[in-house]
């Protein structure tokens, strides 16, 4: 035993710098625990994230089971699926009364994660000001992984038409309405207005599809297993065993990417209507990315028009992304865990958001409150990003709840 013991310990300190060597990251155990927690705790059978539950009016929800929760990295307490299907630990309707702020989130799965972990030191920053500092706060999270506009503006009417009220819309977003449809929906002839993946959620008459989404949901079981391993003692402890999980992990990433591109690239002929929808030509990805743009542009004027009919503030932001150029400072480790040079994602990112930038301009001209959160980093070579799809960190969640808190604050809603 002795000698296990030692030839163990041995194996633990070689792997300290294997892990960086293998993976260009420093070991730590409390960040390999958060990188695991949310996937750890999904549950058994969820498979490949796009696919939820179709719903009639805002595209799709998730399901709310007993077991669909999300655990908050601020305090490892769980987050449930509301009844309404969103990540949330009420209902979204709520009625306005003195000394009460109803504030909505919505978004994808930024705002989603901003909801969950992000509201906390965005109540706090906001209670500074005599405005808020005695208010009771409600925050509804009513944003979703994979939601682009119109999914923001159909979520606000379709919870407004059941009685809901707010006294504050926040609004984080455009990521997904630029670098979603090329990778899921554009193969498949599906209108870009219509919900990420739709073809995948609808059409199921597809065999290669049955396939693929098999695939993917056997994948993403797997990777749920491997975490919830790593994340038991006394793996947890190893680093060993971190390792392990880690190279493993990556590799069903992968397989998962290559599945899902792989089908998107079978462009051989459109489905049904109801998974397509209008069929709309584009001349060129200028004229496409222009037409998603304008999709989002005018589900915010949407938004706030109907804000303003009901007497709720809106306040609309631009997400930070790593692929902006000159956005943040990282260093080899965090551009190995969040910078993919072929990642399709890039390629929306820097055809979008310039024009998200400009039509962000032209809504504050137009009356509405935008603020352009992509430079909010520049300043932080410390680690923030957790993948390199758009995700970050408390750290980073904290440091974007700060700014939502200062435009709100500081910036007054803009009039035409």
């Amino acid at each position: 035993m002795v000698l296990l013991g030692m030839a163990w310990g041995a194996c633990e300190l070689a792997a300290w710098p294997l892990f960086r060597l293998a993976t260009g990251q420093r070991f730590s155990w409390s960040a390999l625990q958060d990188e695991r927690r949310e996937r750890a705790n999904r549950p058994d059978g969820i498979g490949g994230a796009v696919f939820s539950q179709v719903h009639p009016f805002v595209g799709y929800v998730r399901d709310p089971r007993p077991d669909s929760g999300v655990v908050r990295q601020s305090d490892g307490r769980t987050m449930p699926v509301s009844n309404f299907g969103y990540v949330d630990d009420k209902d979204p309707i709520h009625k306005r009364e003195p000394g009460k702020l109803i504030v909505g989130i919505f978004g994808g799965s930024v705002a989603s994660y901003f909801g969950v972990n992000g509201v906390s030191r965005l109540e706090q920053a906001l209670r500074r000001s005599p405005e808020f500092a005695d208010k009771k706060f409600v925050f509804v999270n009513a944003a979703l992984g994979g939601y682009k506009q119109p999914q923001q503006l159909t979520t606000l009417a379709y919870l407004t038409a059941l009685g809901a009220e707010f006294d504050l819309v926040v609004n984080i977003d455009g990521f997904n309405e630029v670098a979603l449809h090329e990778l899921e929906n554009a193969g498949h002839h599906v209108f870009p207005a219509f919900p990420r993946s739709w073809h995948a959620r609808v059409g199921m008459n597809d065999p290669r599809l049955g396939s693929a989404r098999a695939e993917l949901n056997n994948l993403e079981d797997r990777r749920i297993t491997w975490s919830r391993w790593a994340s038991t003692s006394p793996w947890r402890w190893s680093i060993v065993a971190n390792l392990v999980w880690k190279l493993q992990d990556r590799r069903l990433e992968w397989s998962s990417y290559s599945i899902t591109k792989g089908h998107q690239e079978l462009k051989d002929q459109a489905g049904p209507y109801v998974a397509t929808g209008p069929l709309r030509e584009f001349g060129g990805r200028d004229e496409l990315f222009e037409h998603m743009v304008s999709i989002w542009s005018n589900s915010s004027l949407a938004i706030h028009a109907l804000c303003r009919q009901n007497g709720t503030r809106y306040v609309h932001f631009l997400q930070p992304n790593q692929y902006v150029a000159d956005s943040k400072p990282m260093d080899a480790a965090e551009l190995r865990v969040a910078f993919n040079a072929d990642h399709p994602y890039r390629r929306g990112v820097e055809a979008g958001y310039p024009l998200l930038l400009r039509e962000g301009q032209a809504l504050r001209e137009r009356g509405v409150a935008f603020h352009d959160l992509t430079g909010i980093f520049r300043d932080h070579p410390e680690s923030l990003y957790i993948d390199d799809c758009c995700h970050y960190n408390q750290a980073g969640l904290e440091i974007m709840a700060e700014a939502v808190a200062r435009a709100i604050l500081d910036d007054p809603t803009p009039t035409p």
